[in-house]
C-alpha cells in the first residue's frame, strides 16, 4: 500500500466484502422453499397427457396452453404442494432438515400462510383459463397436498397411502390435465396408461423415505423403510417401481402395439442397472438413485403417451 493512503479512503468494494441483500436471501429461501426440482415430473406428466392428443403437434410447442399448463403444473401448483409440505412438516424438518427455510426462520409462518395462499389462488385461476375442468383436478391435488401432511389425518403416516397420494398428484392429475387442454376430454386408454405410472411413482418416492428415518421414527410415520426395515423397503419400492412401468408396456401389448411395448419395456433396463447399487446401499444411494434413474422413467412414459396417440 501507498504511503499516505488510509485503508478507510480505499474504494468501498474492495474495502469490506459485498453481502448479499435482504430481498435477495428471502428469494432465496422461498425459491429452496418450493422445490424446484420436483416440478419437473410434473410437467413431464401434464406433456404426457398433452402427447396423447392428436391435436398436439409441433405447432403446439408455441401454444399457449402448453407454456401455461407448465407454469400451473410446475411452480404453481407443486410449489403450492411443496410449501404446504414443508409448513405442516416443520416439527419434523427441525430434526432431519433444520436447515429449511421455516425451521431455520428465514421464512415465518405468517409469510408462508400467505404465499401458500397467494399460489393456491393464481393455481386456480391458471386452471381455469385453459379448461374449466382442469379446476376441479387442481382442487383435488391441492386437498390432497392438506390431507398428506396436516393433521390430524396426515396420510404421509399411512404406509403406502401417502405415497399413493402423492403420486396420483404427480402424474394422474396433470396428465389428465394435459389431455383436457388439448382435445377437451379425457380417453380411458391414457388414464390407464397414466394409472400405470402412478404405481411406479409409488415405488420411486419410497427412495425418498430413507433420508429422513430418524425424524419420520419421532414422529412415528410409518413409510415403508420404517415398517418393514431399510433392506425390505427398498426391495418393495423398486418391486413396485418396476412393477408399474412393465405393467404400461402389458397394457400396450395388450392393444397390439408391440413395438411401443418392447421401447416402453427398453426404459427399465438401465434403471434396473442403478437399482443394483440403490439396494446395495439404500440409506446413502437414495438421492443418488434418483439423479440418475428417473430420465429413463420419464422417458418410458413420453413413449407410452406417444404409443396411446398413435
Amino acid at each position: 500500500m501507498k504511503e499516505g493512503i488510509a485503508p478507510s479512503s480505499l474504494p468501498l468494494s474492495r474495502a469490506t466484502p459485498r453481502t448479499a441483500s435482504p430481498a435477495r436471501h428471502k428469494v432465496s429461501a422461498w425459491v429452496e422453499l418450493l422445490k424446484p426440482v420436483t416440478w419437473i415430473p410434473v410437467m413431464c406428466a401434464y406433456v404426457a397427457g398433452a402427447l396423447c392428443s392428436a391435436a398436439f403437434t409441433v405447432a403446439s410447442l408455441a401454444d399457449w396452453r402448453l407454456w401455461l399448463g407448465l407454469l400451473m403444473s410446475g411452480p404453481l401448483i407443486s410449489g403450492t404442494c411443496q410449501a404446504m409440505n414443508d409448513y405442516f412438516d416443520r416439527d419434523v424438518d427441525a430434526i432431519n432438515e433444520p436447515y429449511r427455510p421455516i425451521p431455520s426462520g428465514r421464512i415465518g409462518l405468517r409469510e408462508a400462510t400467505l404465499g401458500i395462499s397467494l399460489l393456491c389462488a393464481l393455481t386456480l385461476l391458471t386452471a381455469y383459463l385453459i379448461h374449466p375442468w382442469i379446476v376441479a383436478l387442481a382442487l383435488i391435488g391441492i386437498v390432497n397436498a392438506h390431507l398428506y401432511s396436516a393433521k390430524p389425518i396426515k396420510l404421509k403416516r399411512i404406509v403406502w397411502v401417502g405415497n399413493a397420494t402423492v403420486a396420483a398428484s404427480y402424474i394422474l392429475l396433470p396428465w389428465m390435465s394435459g389431455e383436457l387442454a388439448f382435445k377437451g376430454h379425457i380417453s380411458w386408454t391414457a388414464t390407464a396408461i397414466a394409472v400405470c405410472y402412478v404405481i411406479a411413482s409409488i415405488g420411486s418416492m419410497t427412495t425418498n423415505d430413507f433420508k429422513s428415518l430418524e425424524g419420520d421414527a419421532r414422529m412415528e410415520i410409518h413409510t415403508l423403510p420404517q415398517v418393514f426395515g431399510v433392506a425390505r423397503g427398498a426391495w418393495l419400492g423398486i418391486f413396485v417401481l418396476d412393477a408399474g412401468q412393465l405393467a404400461a408396456a402389458g397394457l400396450l401389448a395388450l392393444l397390439g402395439e408391440w413395438l411401443w411395448a418392447a421401447l416402453v419395456g427398453a426404459t427399465v433396463l438401465p434403471q434396473m442397472w442403478f437399482q443394483r447399487t440403490f439396494l446395495a446401499d439404500p440409506i446413502h444411494k437414495a438421492i443418488w438413485y434418483n439423479a440418475h434413474a428417473q430420465g429413463f422413467l420419464v422417458l418410458g412414459m413420453f413413449l407410452a403417451a406417444w404409443a396411446v396417440r398413435a
